[in-house]
């Protein structure tokens, strides 16, 4: 059996020879241990074949030989007993291991140091695999022996050593000044031992940087006590302000209290002098026509029955007028009484009579018409008189009878889930394509995101710069989805949207009451600009659930209808003021989690479309808008006074209309209202964009230029 077994070895490299000389030597070295046996430095046959069958398959640049004698030296490293060496299999195993083909020993990695190192030699083979693996490895393999022999020292797990030295030869292989590298993390090894290299003037450095240190820590408790001692003043100070404001509150309070009911006493004192005048009058009027009819019965009969015929038609058209006007005068008083005006009234009462008259005027017109309503009443029971034909009811009736109708619950096609989105997102983007084809309409780039956010009833929030086409992309949605589209502004009271009981006893619907009954779109423009307390009543609205309903003030339980939505927009994203929008609220966060937030910046596309017949005025605004950008981006806010879709507008009317020339509106649209530094900025920022290239426009920047350069060097402005 050894026989064929060493046979097998010399045939394998007698096939080797016939493709390279190189094997001669190595066939000379296997004949040789054939003849003598106990030249086999390797002990076993069946080791020596694995390895010559190992270095055959070799692609390296060694000589077979050199592969031999080297082989022997590690074999001798390895197993230094021979066959006697301590669990002899296993060593003979880690031997043969180093030699597999793109092993250790083939990737150039074996070193006698290195081996050492370890003992155990498992942990060793699957080290200097992973060591295998790492590019440029075998040529870095001085300093990788370098450091593994110096790190060895510091690690008494050999886990822990096995983990540090593969961590630290891909450092090393990547480091540009491998020596420094090595250092380094020698360094950070002898560290975690505990090990510093620590000098006097590193102490010395530490002791004036711990000196500083004590020296700022105490700055900093001084300025905390100076700080904690203007809190208590600045807090005493508002506790004094606030007491003295709740007294003045108080006074001012009690004053116009007193005024009011002064005012009202006067106001009952004119009525009442008022319908005595009036009772007297039409008395007198009475007596006097009787004595008159009586005086000429005989002559005149035939007359007073056609004037009497004049008479009630003319008072039935009175009538309606007198009606007509006292409706409209109630529901002014009661939105005086509502929206505060009457308090700003009472306020002024000492400095105007004539405001005094005014809310007497009110309030005898309110009462007189209940008198008047009252006598026509009586006197229809005499007499009833006849309305004339194609007379109209009140705004007021008219408005009461609309939203007392029951209403038709049916969703939109687009709102309705029973169908997939997919087929009603479709639908409507064909109704825009349609639009776009016959209309030559333009949009939004985030006309589609908005209008989802519809469809899904997710209460879509725009935030954008003033100008930038948010109302006009609402109304496109609406138009659409068809459905009723309302403006209501920005919530000032909550009255807005629920309405108020009117003086006598009715109930003022507001616009919002119709779209949440009949259904349509709300839109609440300038949202962060109204009162947020008022506006935190939209969260009752915002629930978009099938059973969801409201009381509202006329006690009336109104169903959300499912064609009911709500858009809003503003010019921040609900956190208060900034420089460009001071009047801004913050808007409670409990109501904006009920929106989905949608920032809505300039789209170039649609001041293009707008511009199109003038397209040098396009490029000078882009020009322009891409300066106030630059602006931002350098201060890390808005810039003021940038250019907006609707200065888009302006101009083309301008233009269409030769209202106004060129200078007149640079200065107009671009100029006015910005102080000479950001005039400067814009200036050489323009400047870049038309130096040295030919420009459409460049007329129209050497107006801009001409008029800034002037007003820099303190031309007064026009």
């Amino acid at each position: 059996m050894a026989k064929s077994r060493i046979d097998a070895v010399m045939q394998a490299v007698k096939a080797a020879l016939k493709r390279d000389d190189k094997y001669v030597p190595l066939s000379k070295y296997l004949a040789e241990i054939k003849r003598e046996p106990e030249k086999n430095v390797f002990g076993s046959e069946e080791t020596l074949y694995e390895l010559v069958d190992s270095i055959i398959a070799s692609r390296g640049e060694k000589k077979p030989i050199e592969m031999m004698n080297e082989a022997e030296d590690i074999y001798r490293t390895v197993l230094p007993l021979g066959e006697e060496t301590k669990n002899y299999r296993f060593a003979n195993a880690v031997f043969l291991k180093i030699f597999e083909k793109n092993g250790i020993y083939h990737s150039g990695l074996f070193t006698k140091e290195l081996y050492l190192c370890f003992n155990d030699k498992q942990i060793y083979i699957e080290t200097m695999c992973s060591i295998a693996d790492i590019p440029t490895a075998e040529k870095n393999i001085y300093y990788i022996n370098t450091f593994g022999c110096e790190l060895r020292q510091y690690y008494s797990d050999e886990k822990s050593f096995a983990s540090s030295l593969i961590s630290g030869v891909m450092k090393l292989c990547s480091a540009h000044d491998k020596e420094a590298e090595c250092e380094r993390l020698i360094g950070y090894a002898q560290m975690a031992c505990g090990i510093y290299d620590i000098t006097e003037d590193r102490i010395a450095r530490s002791e004036m940087m711990l000196k500083n240190s004590e020296e700022t820590l105490a700055g900093a408790r001084h300025t905390l006590d100076l700080t904690e001692d203007r809190l208590d003043s600045f807090k005493n100070f508002v506790e004094q302000n606030e007491k003295t404001i709740k007294d003045l509150t108080l006074s001012e309070t009690e004053k116009l209290t007193r005024e009011a009911k002064n005012a009202e006493f006067k106001l009952r004192e004119a009525f009442d002098a008022f319908l005595n005048e009036e009772h007297d009058s039409i008395v007198f009027e009475k007596d006097k026509l009787v004595r008159e009819v009586i005086d000429s019965a005989d002559s005149k009969i035939r007359e007073l029955k056609m004037l009497a015929a004049g008479i009630k038609d003319n008072t039935a058209a009175e009538l309606f007028r007198i009606n007509t006007e006292a409706n409209k005068a109630i529901d002014r008083a009661s939105s005086m009484l509502n929206n505060g005006e009457l308090k700003n009234i009472l306020t002024e009462v000492n400095k105007s009579s004539d405001l005094v008259n005014r809310i007497i005027r009110v309030d005898e017109f309110s009462k007189n018409f209940d008198t008047e309503k009252a006598e026509a009443a009586a006197a229809a029971a005499v007499a009833p008189v006849q309305v004339t034909a194609g007379v109209r009811p009140t705004i007021v009736q008219i408005n009461a009878q609309r939203c007392t109708e029951p209403a038709d619950m049916t969703p939109n096609f687009f709102f309705d889930e029973t169908y997939p989105f997919k087929d009603r997102f479709e639908k409507l983007m064909e109704k825009k394509q349609k639009d776009i084809a016959t209309n030559n309409a333009l949009y939004h780039e985030h006309f589609d995101d908005i209008i989802t956010a519809v469809i899904e009833d997710s209460n879509p929030y725009m935030i954008g710069p003033s100008g930038c086409g948010k109302t006009f992309l609402v109304g496109q949605i609406a138009r659409l989805l068809g459905l009723e589209y309302l403006d209501i502004g920005y919530i000032n009271e909550e009255y807005d949207l629920l309405g108020f009981q009117t003086a006598d006893g009715g109930y003022n619907y507001p616009a919002f009451y119709r779209a949440y009954k009949y259904g349509g779109i709300v839109f609440c423009d300038e949202f962060d600009n109204g009162n947020i307390r008022a506006a935190v009543k939209l969260n009752s609205f915002m629930s978009n659930s099938k059973d969801a309903s409201y009381c509202f003030p006329n006690g009336e339980r109104v169903m959300r209808h499912p064609n009911f939505r709500i858009i809003a927009a503003g010019n921040t994203a609900g956190d208060g003021a900034d420089r460009n929008y001071s009047t801004r609220e913050k808007i409670e966060e409990s109501l904006m989690q009920r929106f989905t937030a949608i920032y809505v910046d300039y789209d170039n596309r649609l001041e293009k479309d707008i511009l199109r017949d003038y397209p040098q005025w396009f490029e000078f605004a882009a020009a322009f808008r891409n300066a106030t950008t630059a602006w931002s981006k350098g201060n890390q806010t808005a810039a003021p006074g940038i250019f907006t879709t609707r200065d888009a507008t302006s101009i083309k009317k301008y233009l269409d209309h030769q209202s106004y020339d060129v200078e007149a509106i640079v200065r107009y649209e671009f100029i006015e209202t910005k102080d000479n530094e950001y005039l400067a900025f814009l200036q050489r920022e323009m400047a870049k964009f038309y130096n040295g290239n030919e420009r459409e426009s460049i007329g129209i920047f050497n107006v801009f230029n001409k008029i800034v350069f002037d007003i820099r060097n303190g031309d007064t402005r026009r």
